[in-house]
């Protein structure tokens, strides 16, 4: 019974993810090559090269990088930081509710959520007003749609933070932190020894998979960036969407290279990730 449930279980999970997946990538593929599209004459290199001469996608790619890297070394840090100082506070229910509800939250929603709050037509911006701090809204910082990125990282924050916060309480507890750091205590260690030495080593360890696939999924948002992102440079996935959307049939080949690119660089990672951890699990 427990086998015939494994096989249909397989069996849903190649037709409803690896089959579609790879008939989109191969599409993409063959659209790529200009072996199928409108406006395609067969095969060529020539989009691939158009692509790969143009800075367009470097830049976009590294500044999608810089993006999440921040994102997800402010959201970790800032976890870390609320886990370790304020670890008993979580025994009370409404602050982990507090807490706990960005997570209900769809990225899309806190976008808006957070384009209202600091935009220059925005919440902070009219308060600021009113309390005279400045005379136009244009004197308020341009906190979205900027060339930092700020409302991007503020939104990844909120959206980051809260899991991470969970994730290490729980660590903190499996892996009886508290205990470790009684014993530390005992040796002589003071608060922060215990925690260079001892909390952050076993919770990053224990975490780092994760904070590496977060990674990867910043790098390939796209409503968030969509929303609160400039015209130029855009993120991976904004530039890849509007790329697709051409007027010009011509350009959508190239919009495909590029997905194309993106979805090898993020399998490669992937793959290289989770072997490392076989061949880590395999030499304990």
């Amino acid at each position: 019974m427990k086998n015939k449930e494994k096989h249909i279980g397989f069996i849903l999970f190649v037709v409803f993810a690896i089959l579609p997946f790879t008939l989109a990538f191969g599409y993409a593929i063959l659209y790529s090559f200009g072996i199928i599209g409108v406006v395609n004459e067969g095969i060529t290199l020539s989009f691939w090269k158009e692509v790969f001469t143009s800075d367009t996608l470097g830049i976009s790619f590294l500044y999608s990088s810089i993006i999440a890297a921040v994102g997800v070394f402010l959201s970790v840090s800032l976890a870390l930081w609320i886990v370790l100082k304020f670890k008993e506070s979580f025994n009370n229910k409404y602050l982990s509710f507090i807490i706990y509800m960005p997570l209900a939250v769809p990225g899309i929603v806190s976008a808006f959520f957070t384009y209202q709050l600091f935009a220059q037509s925005g919440f902070f911006a009219r308060l600021s007003y009113q309390l005279n701090w400045i005379e136009t809204a244009q004197q308020f910082p341009d906190l979205v749609n900027d060339n930092w990125a700020i409302g991007i990282i503020i939104t990844f924050i909120s959206l980051l933070t809260p899991f991470f916060i969970l994730l290490y309480l729980n660590i903190y507890k499996d892996e009886r932190i508290e205990e470790l750091s009684q014993l530390s205590r005992a040796l002589g260690a003071n608060k922060t020894q215990i925690a260079v030495k001892v909390s952050l080593p076993i919770m990053l360890k224990k975490s780092w998979i994760l904070i590496v696939l977060y990674f990867i999924f910043l790098l390939g948002a796209y409503e968030v960036p969509l929303i609160l992102g400039q015209e130029s440079p855009q993120m991976l996935s904004v530039l890849i969407l509007r790329e697709l959307k051409q007027f010009d049939l011509t350009k959508i080949s190239e919009g495909y290279v590029m997905a194309v690119v993106y979805t090898v660089v993020i399998m490669s990672a992937t793959v290289f990730i989770f072997s490392r951890k076989k061949l880590r699990n395999n030499a304990y």
